[in-house]
């Protein structure tokens, strides 16, 4: 197919066929249902106090469309901009209500840029340490039983996901008709927002 926005230039690929659906928008299935994202930011925007997390969720979709729809290297920076922005933010968030500083965030924001210059496998585990530490972190805030379980939900519904992620990458051939990794964006959507309920 004619490539719409050019020769794919992003360190990582998908299992998804490319411009199948439309001729503009190179993965059809894992762009849309980075919709999800969006959904999750409207929600805690328009309904929480948490605006600095929902913007940078906000920001994960539109990064997460933006790496799918055209598959090239901006899209993929903006995409992994969005999950550094989110885990970070989150992080803040959490220690900020332990008294906690926060200032060495500022060095890990700085090896999850370099790591996304980098190599894609790199930041892949940056990003899955920051979800670790963001689940260790609530698991010492919370006491009580209802946010102890949407932490252990998030931590579950994460954890399927990733599992998703993970067949969509390395098992494309046996995976290829059930759109795993756009199932990844609704899951992970899920998880975000049963973890940012914690924090309402």
């Amino acid at each position: 197919p004619i490539m719409y926005w050019g020769n794919p230039d992003a360190s990582v690929s998908f299992c998804e066929d490319k411009y199948n659906v439309l001729p503009y928008v190179a993965e059809y299935y894992n762009t849309m249902s980075a919709i999800s994202y969006l959904i999750v930011g409207l929600i805690l925007k328009n309904f929480t106090k948490l605006n600095k997390i929902s913007n940078s969720i906000l920001f994960l979709g539109i990064g997460t469309m933006l790496l799918h729809g055209t598959l090239r290297k901006y899209g993929q920076w903006v995409d992994e901009c969005g999950m550094l922005s989110f885990s970070y933010d989150v992080i803040v968030e959490l220690r900020r209500r332990r008294n906690k500083t926060t200032n060495y965030l500022y060095f890990v924001a700085l090896i999850g840029s370099y790591f996304m210059l980098v190599k894609f496998h790199f930041f892949v585990l940056l990003f899955l340490g920051l979800q670790l530490y963001i689940y260790v972190l609530s698991n010492k805030s919370y006491k009580n039983t209802r946010d102890k379980l949407l932490v252990k939900s998030y931590a579950g519904v994460f954890v399927v996901s990733m599992v998703l992620w993970f067949l969509d990458q390395f098992y494309c051939s046996y995976t290829k008709n059930y759109q795993l990794h756009a199932l990844w964006h609704v899951g992970t959507s899920l998880s975000i927002l049963l973890g940012c309920l914690t924090l309402i």
